[in-house]
């Protein structure tokens, strides 16, 4: 949505699809801050997985067939943005895909245990490839993923690299001591932070949590009966605070209430391919990251100096080192709301857009064609 808005701030007609989190048979159309949003069914979203609901899929080819666009943007590989972006094609726009996660293979997203149908899992490992191929232009959210693309053979005039960005506007650097008060958290209690509905790898924190007993543990996300057992398996429940979901408008509060943020990865693909958004929370926020060094991450780590990579086995160290180094600890702060503000800047990140938009059109249709 963010860079939607941005597009049609820059004077672009706009058009976002999208499945309601509400109404499985009804479709709605609004506009909000110039988008024009379609909402679409999501009856069969919660039973056959993400983007095969039935009559979202009707309804977006429906939608592609009727009218005429000059660029129509998938998102990622599912059905319901492939297929109705193959039959928008029909009348000529340049085709985009956009590449955020890295689904097939062994380690993929794919390759879990409580995916709903393997057989989908394995027509997907074909589709993922295929569809970028079937494109007029790529787009990855990561390095890794750009890579990805090379080696399919995508000509690197139709591929480009743009990350996500920040939430600047909603999440800020925040007195440390205020927000502690408001949610009655002790202020000299050292706290570790993790954001997110996604709550795997949280073994790596756990085992941090056991070899450092003066460190609290806060998820900013739903609470998750899994994620007690884990801690409760390790001994550290007393120290693990779920908040449950929080309005978007809190969650900057809750942020800087932690002293450290972590981001723990296993050595998988779909580690490698990721952008976390809950990391771009981090920077946002200006709290220093201990993270994994896995895929973008490591390199974004790396060149801007916001934090510190951790394997497994050292992620207790760099918390500690962190918590115990207060100079190391503002520069990474500092480093941290600078790399937010000027790296994943949505509006910078959104003419990157505009631009590789003008080049796929004149690319397929001829100089001038882009008005």
């Amino acid at each position: 949505m963010p860079m939607a808005v941005r597009m049609a701030q820059r004077g672009h007609d706009v058009t976002l699809m999208t499945v309601s989190p509400t109404r499985r048979w009804q479709m709605t159309k609004s506009r909000c801050d110039g988008v024009h949003l379609i909402e679409t069914p999501n009856l069969g979203q919660n039973y056959s997985g993400e983007g095969y609901g039935p009559i979202d899929n009707l309804v977006r080819i429906a939608h592609g067939l009727a009218h005429r666009y000059d660029v129509i943007h998938m998102f990622d590989h599912k059905p319901n943005a492939t297929l109705g972006g193959l039959a928008a094609r029909l009348h000529g726009p340049v085709l985009i895909s956009d590449w955020a996660d890295w689904w097939g293979g062994n380690g993929g997203i794919n390759d879990t245990p409580w995916r709903r149908y393997p057989t989908v899992g394995l027509i997907e490992n074909w589709w993922e490839d295929k569809i970028k191929l079937r494109s007029d232009g790529v787009i990855s959210i990561s390095r890794v993923l750009e890579n990805r693309a090379v080696k399919l053979g995508i000509a690197s005039q139709a591929l480009i690299c743009i990350p996500t960005g920040a939430a600047l506007d909603r999440i800020r650097p925040e007195d440390q001591p205020a927000a502690r008060a408001s949610l009655d958290i002790p202020s000299d209690r050292k706290l570790l932070g993790f954001i997110g509905i996604g709550q795997g790898d949280l073994e790596i924190v756990m085992d941090v949590l056991r070899q450092l007993p003066e460190v609290g543990f806060m998820l900013i996300g739903p609470r998750n009966p899994k994620t007690y057992a884990l801690a409760k398996s390790y001994g550290v429940e007393e120290r693990l605070r779920q908040t449950d979901r929080i309005p978007d408008e809190e969650v900057s509060r809750y942020l800087a209430c932690a002293d450290v943020m972590c981001l723990p990865m296993t050595d998988r693909l779909a580690n490698w391919g990721r952008l976390p958004n809950k990391f771009l929370d981090y920077l946002a926020s200006g709290r220093p990251v201990v993270a994994s060094p896995i895929g973008d991450i490591k390199t974004i780590m790396e060149e801007h100096e916001v934090g510190i990579l951790a394997g497994e086995s050292e992620f207790p160290a760099a918390i500690r080192c962190l918590l115990e180094n207060r100079e190391l600890w503002k520069r990474c702060a500092t480093n941290a709301r600078r790399t937010a503000e000027t790296v994943f800047n949505w509006d910078t990140l959104s003419e990157q857009l505009e631009r590789f938009y003008v080049r796929i059109v004149e690319r397929k249709h001829g100089e001038g064609s882009v008005v």
